[in-house]
């Protein structure tokens, strides 16, 4: 890990480890998709926007809530380049608590949550579900979670309050 992942990885620990002990979503696959949808903070999406990951804007959102941005999707299992409007936020912790509450609280995500005590489980839940239209999703989560060792995260701190599962 270079000095830039290390500080990324410093920066991004705390709001992913707040987030585990809200909702129960393990920090490990939290870190593994900020680090994977913005390329350890670098891309346009997470500088400009705070978007750590990629999470689209919703149909309603106001004009300043969201940002236009070429993206890769997966179309009938071709890579192809789409705009696509993406979630804007205040800050890095705006997006990661957007985060928790899309994945804790919208029906389609339920099973994910439901394999919440499992970081393998739950990132393949995560394709299943459609989080990213890649079909590759769920391993490359899982490469740097191993890579990384971010499972370490996953453990509440000794006397700390855990989520209610």
């Amino acid at each position: 890990m270079n000095a830039a992942e290390m500080l990324f990885l410093r920066s991004v620990t705390p709001a992913a480890m707040a987030t585990m002990k809200a909702t129960g979503i393990p920090a490990s696959v939290t870190i593994a998709q900020a680090i994977l949808e913005s390329g350890w903070g670098n891309t346009r999406l997470a500088v400009l926007a705070h978007n750590y990951f990629g999470i689209k804007a919703t149909a309603s959102a106001a004009p300043d809530a969201y940002m236009r941005f070429p993206t890769w999707e997966y179309d009938m299992g071709k890579r192809v380049m789409v705009e696509a409007e993406f979630a804007k936020y205040p800050s890095v912790e705006d997006c990661f608590t957007a985060h928790a509450r899309l994945l804790s609280m919208a029906p389609r995500y339920a099973p994910c949550m439901a394999a919440k005590d499992d970081a393998t489980k739950f990132c393949e839940q995560l394709q299943a579900c459609g989080y990213s239209t890649s079909p590759h999703y769920a391993s490359q989560l899982m490469e740097l979670i191993d890579e990384f060792d971010l499972t370490q995260y996953d453990t509440a701190p000794v006397g700390a309050p855990q989520a209610n599962g």
